[in-house]
């Protein structure tokens, strides 16, 4: 017969006692790590998109009181995109404001977007929003002065060499009706790593968004 294991001395339990507190203490250390990364990435990319301006931003609903308020016109926005590196990819978006006296509204869905580079058109693949875009309402209806986010986050890209002392210039398309031309803002871009040569280069994209 088999005897029974023996329970551990008192100094031996202590010891364990200790050890899972250490480990537990490390698990909530690291989920608050986690947390804050994901907070401070998020705050980065809005101050990329709206040049660290809080005040760009309208601070409504995708309605915004104006339901019938007539399309954007390209004459009446003005844009800027940027981006910065976020875990071997490019994590920013394109800034849409309002740059005339008249409320009008962005058409549904997200945008199609392009990115060229000294006149060159790159070969991305478009995908929906990421899970690391900040969190933030639909805004499709801007006042003046108004500014709704585009998030944009990149990965792999293994096509041709670009001067990354040139800035790229992204252009959205909102269906058939209106293209916004987006430069790039000062000094924020940048190209993916290249962790697949053989996989395609992928975009990911939100639709206009303001972010609280």
């Amino acid at each position: 017969m088999i005897a029974p294991p023996k329970p551990p001395a008192h100094d031996e339990l202590e010891a364990l006692i200790k050890e899972a507190r250490q480990r537990q203490l490390r698990r909530r250390l690291l989920g608050a790590a986690g947390v804050a990364i994901a907070a401070a990435l998020g705050l980065g990319v809005y101050g990329l998109v709206t040049g660290g301006r809080p005040d760009r931003l309208a601070q409504q609903s995708a309605n915004g009181g104006h339901a019938s308020a007539s399309l954007c016109r390209a004459a009446q926005l003005s844009a800027s995109a940027g981006w910065q590196g976020a875990t071997q990819s490019m994590l920013g978006g394109a800034g849409i404001t309002n740059a005339s006296g008249t409320v009008c509204s962005l058409p549904a869905g997200r945008p199609a977007v392009r990115i060229t580079w000294q006149g060159r058109l790159l070969s991305v693949r478009q995908r929906g929003p990421s899970p690391a875009f900040p969190p933030g309402k639909a805004l499709r209806v801007l006042e003046p002065g108004a500014t709704a986010t585009i998030y944009l986050q990149w990965w792999n890209y293994c096509g041709p060499a670009v001067d990354l002392k040139v800035p790229p210039v992204v252009y959205l398309r909102f269906g058939n009706r209106l293209v916004v031309r987006a430069p790039g803002s000062e000094h924020n871009w940048g190209v993916p790593y290249c962790n697949a040569p053989r996989a395609a280069s992928t975009l990911f994209v939100s639709g206009p968004r303001v972010s609280r």
